[in-house]
């Protein structure tokens, strides 16, 4: 109850501080400021003047206000997004701004407004949690708060200077920013502020352009990875084969049976014999990886999760220089498997794939077990991101290694862990810290 009650007066602060930071110009700010002064110190009037200047600039702000009410500015925006961004590098992109308006303006501002969500109470405990912290300090803090609103945006955008705007001009500008998350950025719209006369208060015109990036996960450097031991090839089939751009493998002629398709009758040998011969072919056979994602997340912080995706990222983006085949299996609501490699598909697909991958629960590691168990006899080596070392996973483990296929396991963590609680770890076991991702992968 007061953990609402506490956001809805941190909603109404944050609405206050940014119509005031929008709606004022610098100098605006800096009357404001002294209006304020002014006003406390001309409380007594017999003994100070600052009262007049309390009245003075009243009548100023009182004048800006009303001036920046005539507003007939109108304008279009064009964004020129690209496609995919990437969380912590530079998303640079242009916006096309024309002023359909009749008459010329100066120094406007060019406000981007990505979608918000407030959230609740039970989303910031969740997005704090594993931040461990004296009891004094376990309440959401107004910065707090607003961290995570910013976050959970995407980005923040600083506003763009436009120095002069004509008639039916076209004006391009470039607007720059860093996203925070993966996932889609959502872009409402923009405002372009234009000041009043005196320079005080701006008078905002809002413009709707929705429009969505989608955010990948973060990449590190990872070098080639060679498993010890013997790969399993398994075979494609003639359909995977074909879709990969590999020829099957003539074998000879045989007669015809119910079943057999037309595309394959020899039809010289129909001349020859007067009866149906069709070609035998066999099967290519494919090198064949698998890229097992732990969403498991069991009340962990939520940067060993983001942390778990961006090494999976990781580790698919170094397999895309080897000609092969790359499963990556995870459980979100249901089980998913998607394949890349070799024409089968696209590594920016399954890109896509990781920058919407969400947290399960507990009892998702059995599914994810249990699919593991269904497709390993597909698989020629198995890589294994992990968020947690319990007995559950050394066991999961443990019968991948029985099974004598090659894998190397991942496991995230915040360095938390003993000696004790790495117990049972196979031969080609990495520890990724997060606060050392980089480092880590590229030590391997």
């Amino acid at each position: 109850m007061f953990g609402r009650f506490l956001l809805r007066r941190y909603q109404k602060i944050y609405r206050l501080s940014r119509w005031m930071r929008v709606h004022f110009t610098q100098v605006g700010h800096l009357c404001l400021m002294v209006w304020l002064m002014a006003g406390v110190f001309g409380v007594d009037t017999k003994s100070s003047n600052t009262y007049q200047l309390f009245v003075f600039l009243s009548i100023v702000f009182v004048f800006a206000l009303l001036v920046s009410l005539i507003n007939h500015f109108k304008a279009t925006i064009k964004r020129q997004l690209p496609r995919y961004a990437t969380v912590g590098e530079p998303l640079v992109y242009k916006v096309a701004i024309t002023n359909i308006s009749k008459k010329n303006y100066r120094d406007l501002a060019y406000i981007e407004q990505l979608t918000e969500v407030f959230p609740d109470y039970s989303e910031l405990s969740h997005f704090y949690r594993g931040h461990h912290k004296p009891w004094y300090k376990q309440g959401i803090s107004f910065r707090l708060w607003l961290r995570y609103l910013r976050f959970r945006g995407g980005a923040y955008i600083d506003e763009q200077p436009i120095a002069f705007l004509g008639i039916n001009q076209l004006e391009t500008i470039t607007v720059s920013c860093t996203p925070l998350r993966r996932g889609k950025l959502h872009f409402s719209g923009a405002t372009i502020a234009k000041p009043d006369l005196l320079g005080l208060f701006r008078r905002l015109y809002f413009v709707s352009e929705p429009q969505s990036c989608l955010v990948l996960p973060k990449r590190y450097p990872v070098q080639p990875i060679s498993l010890a031991g013997r790969r399993n090839y398994q075979p494609g089939g003639i359909s995977l084969a074909n879709s990969v751009g590999d020829s099957v493998e003539f074998m000879g002629l045989r007669e015809y049976q119910q079943g057999d398709a037309f595309n394959r009758i020899h039809w010289k040998g129909l001349a020859r014999h007067g009866k149906l011969i069709v070609k035998e072919y066999q099967d290519e056979y494919f090198v064949r990886h698998a890229l097992i994602l732990d969403t498991a997340t069991d009340n962990m912080a939520d940067e060993l999760f983001e942390a778990a995706v961006s090494v999976a990222a990781s580790l698919a983006m170094s397999e895309q220089q080897n000609d092969t085949l790359l499963d990556l299996i995870f459980i979100g609501n249901k089980t998913y498997t998607f394949t890349t490699g070799r024409g089968v598909g696209h590594m920016t697909q399954l890109l896509e794939v990781l920058a919407a991958v969400q947290q399960s629960d507990a009892a998702s590691f059995t599914r994810l077990r249990q699919a593991v168990s269904q497709h390993i006899s597909k698989c020629s080596s198995l890589f294994c991101v992990l968020l947690h070392w319990d007995q559950e996973r050394q066991d999961f483990i443990q019968s991948l290694r029985m099974k004598n296929i090659p894998l190397l396991v991942f496991l995230i963590h915040d360095g938390t862990l003993s000696k004790q609680d790495l117990a049972n770890k196979p031969e080609h076991f990495y520890l990724i810290s997060v606060q050392r991702i980089a480092e880590d992968l590229a030590a391997i």
